[in-house]
C-alpha cells in the first residue's frame, strides 16, 4: 500500500515520494534512473505507464502554478523567479530545448511556448515563427531561454549571435528581447544581467 502523502512530504525517502506513482514498484523504477530524479523526469517524459503520465502530469502542474505566479505577481522583474519557472522546462532534458516568454506590454506573461527543440548541443531556432507568434499573441516583448545539457551555462558565441539576429529581427515589428537565459544542471546566466542586450 502507497505511503500516505501529506505535508510532512519532505521527510520521505526518495522511494517513498515515488510509490502514489508507482506502487510497490516505486523502488525499482528509481533505481533504473540510478537514484537520479533528472533522470526520472527525462523517462517520465517517454513512459507511456500510468505511472509515467502521472508523474509527466504532475510536473506540467508545477510549471503551470510556476507561471500562475508569474503572471499574477509580475514577478519578470525577478530574475531568479524567472530561472526557477524556467528550469521545470528543462528538468530531465538530454537535448536542446529553446523556449519562449511572450510578455505584454508591462512585462506579465501572456504565454510560454517550447519554440524548438535539437539535438544534445544545438537546437534550430526561426525567428519568422517567434515573430508570427509574437505578432498574434500581442506581444510587446520576449524572454529567451535554452538548455545545456553539458551542464556548463555559459553561452556560446552561436547563442550570442542568434540572440542579435532575434533582436534585430523583432524590433521590426516593435517587440523587445528583454533576456536570453541559458540554463545547466545547477546553473544559469541572463544575457540581460551580463549586459549583453
Amino acid at each position: 500500500m502507497p505511503t500516505p502523502v501529506n505535508v510532512l512530504t519532505t521527510s520521505l525517502a526518495d522511494a517513498a515520494l515515488l510509490e502514489p506513482f508507482f506502487g510497490r514498484e516505486a523502488e525499482d523504477v528509481l533505481e533504473s534512473c540510478e537514484g537520479s530524479f533528472q533522470r526520472l523526469f527525462h523517462e517520465a517524459r517517454n513512459l507511456r505507464t500510468p505511472g509515467g503520465v502521472a508523474l509527466a502530469c504532475a510536473l506540467e502542474i508545477v510549471r503551470r502554478a510556476f507561471a500562475e505566479e508569474l503572471a499574477d505577481r509580475c514577478e519578470l522583474g525577478n530574475p531568479q523567479a524567472v530561472v526557477d519557472y524556467l528550469r521545470t522546462f528543462f528538468v530531465g532534458r538530454t537535448h536542446e530545448v529553446f523556449v519562449v516568454l511572450y510578455v505584454d506590454a508591462q512585462n506579465r506573461l501572456l504565454k510560454t511556448e517550447e519554440a524548438f527543440t535539437g539535438t544534445l548541443t544545438q537546437c534550430s531556432v526561426y525567428p519568422r515563427e517567434i515573430i508570427c507568434r509574437a505578432l498574434e499573441l500581442g506581444a510587446a516583448g520576449v524572454i529567451f531561454s535554452h538548455n545545456h545539457p553539458s551542464g556548463v551555462a555559459e553561452p556560446s558565441q552561436g547563442d550570442q549571435m542568434l540572440t542579435d539576429n532575434l533582436r534585430r529581427a523583432l524590433a521590426m515589428v516593435d517587440v523587445r528581447v528583454l533576456d536570453h537565459i541559458v540554463i545547466a544542471s545547477g546553473d544559469a546566466v541572463s544575457f540581460a544581467e551580463r549586459g549583453l542586450i
